[in-house]
């Protein structure tokens, strides 16, 4: 299965919820109200799929902020090693989301890397090393010069109704939780799906047992999808990082990590396919 196919696998239940919520909630407006969000969300979206106001998007949809110069000072080690690989400034543009205390690097468009304000402060403090952070950026730097997360801009502004549903089922399922027996009705919801389907059928209601059966199905099934899509973008960032010579820091960086089976199965890699450091050559 090509990268794309499996990020289309991914995406695109996401989209199609957004797609059908956007619809519903316009058709309720008056109509000035409605040509406004239909017109404007395709004008933005059409904008967001040919690269313009990636800046814009970066701050609205994922609150970063541009680097400052402090916080350039405090990478130049990390960047130094990134622009011998062709991984750094101007090659890629970095900013900040704020309050965000994991140590973590993104790529979000074609030019962008966003980095989590816990990722400075470690570097800041001494507890991660220049090395480390290197490949901890070269991993997000990665995807972005690969292109797997290009049309993500686009992609988180059109899926703006599907993140605040998830968000809200999410917090009703964390509090349902504590309910006796909640989590084993939830794995068993194709019995529920299975008796709404037949009674559908015996009521000649073909599409809306196609329906049900379908939500039921791609219920189960975009787990797995997002899962699969989240494995290769690991991978591939993880190869980046490798290519670029910081195998072995990322390496050391994910032993800080808990042991878990994804964390177990990089390292695996990574080991096995350590690269040497390329020589130091002019980013153009």
């Amino acid at each position: 299965m090509t990268r794309w196919m499996t990020k289309a696998l991914a995406v695109t239940p996401g989209v199609l919820i957004s797609t059908a919520v956007t619809c519903m909630v316009g058709a309720v407006l008056p109509a000035p109200a409605a040509l406004l969000v239909f017109a404007g969300g395709l004008l933005a979206a059409a904008a967001l799929a040919v690269g313009a106001a990636e800046e814009a998007a970066a701050r609205l949809l994922v609150f970063s902020r541009p680097v400052s110069p402090a916080e350039v000072d405090c990478l130049a080690g990390a960047l130094t090693l990134l622009c011998r690989a062709g991984l750094g400034p101007p090659v890629v543009q970095l900013r900040v989301r704020a309050g965000e205390k994991a140590i973590a690097a993104g790529g979000f468009g074609r030019h962008t890397v966003v980095l989590s304000s816990g990722l400075l402060e470690a570097i800041e403090d001494g507890s991660l090393p220049d090395e480390q952070a290197a490949a901890v950026i070269a991993h997000a730097a990665g995807l972005v010069r690969g292109g797997l997360v290009r049309q993500d801009p686009v992609l988180a502004f059109w899926t703006l109704p599907w993140q605040l549903l998830r968000a809200v089922c999410q917090a009703i399922s964390s509090a349902g939780a504590r309910l006796p027996l909640t989590s084993l009705a939830w794995r068993l919801r194709v019995v529920v799906i299975g008796v709404a389907v037949v009674q559908c059928l015996a009521q000649h209601q073909l599409w809306l047992a196609v329906t049900i059966g379908c939500i039921g199905a791609v219920s189960y099934a975009m787990p797995v999808w997002e899962r699969r899509w989240h494995t290769m973008l690991t991978d591939r960032g993880d190869d980046a990082a490798d290519d670029a010579g910081l195998g072995p820091a990322l390496a050391l960086f994910l032993r800080r990590c808990p042991r878990t089976v994804s964390v177990r199965r990089r390292l695996h890699r990574l080991e096995c396919a350590a690269r040497p450091a390329p020589a130091l050559g002019l980013v153009r």
